[in-house]
């Protein structure tokens, strides 16, 4: 869940990032925003967070809680215990973000496809924020035992999802195989010889014994 999300709000955000600047200069820059903010200090002075800063702010930590994400979903998965309590930080600060970030829209720009936006990532995040909580009260109740994800001394790293050793050492081990096939049908072979060539020589022998068997049975 945490790999999904933090992927699509990843690719989201660049494409966002890099597609804005495409479209042109005027509307990458957007300098009408800089005096449509919160505080007293238009035009860049004193406190004052304006339209410009809040959606260059918004674009670039939707970077960053992509790939937060992500790699807490990864963690998750390895059972860290590390993981439970960063996705519990990252996804309530995003939510207490997002919800700030609403608000801002709402009130500054009255922008409904902002607003409405900021609201979703709201309550995405509050919905993972109830997600990392459960894990974390769960990694708490039954953490997973010390040194879990240490492999052991004798492991051996697969070469890859379908086989285990590297193609040398599979061919290696397959002419192997065809020699011990091949001995096997050697020794059949000279077993069959065995059995021809005795088969043979008592062929051989039995008109000899019938013809000195013969006379004398005769008188």
């Amino acid at each position: 869940m945490f790999q999904f999300v933090g992927v699509l709000l990843f690719v989201g955000a660049m494409f966002v990032c890099c597609g804005s600047s495409l479209v042109s200069k005027d509307a990458a820059q957007r300098h009408d925003l800089m005096n449509i903010g919160w505080g007293s200090g238009a035009g860049g002075q004193g406190g004052f967070y304006s339209a410009q800063r809040a959606i260059s702010l918004s674009v670039t930590l939707a970077v960053f809680f992509g790939l937060a994400l992500a790699g807490i979903g990864l963690g998750l998965q390895a059972q860290s215990r590390f993981a439970p309590w960063a996705a519990t930080v990252a996804c309530g600060f995003a939510t207490v973000f997002w919800g700030m970030q609403a608000v801002f829209f709402a009130q500054t720009l009255h922008s409904i496809l902002l607003t409405v936006l900021g609201l979703a990532l709201f309550a995405l995040f509050g919905t993972l924020s109830v997600l990392a909580a459960g894990a974390l009260r769960e990694m708490r109740r039954t953490p997973p035992p010390v040194g879990h994800e240490i492999l052991p001394a004798d492991y051996q790293v697969p070469y890859s999802h379908l086989h285990q050793d590297p193609p040398e050492i599979r061919l290696a081990r397959e002419l192997e195989q065809r020699r011990e096939r091949l001995a096997v049908q050697q020794k059949e072979l000279e077993m069959l010889e065995d059995r021809l060539r005795r088969k043979l020589e008592q062929r051989e022998e039995s008109p000899d014994d019938a013809t000195r068997g013969g006379p004398a049975r005769g008188g």
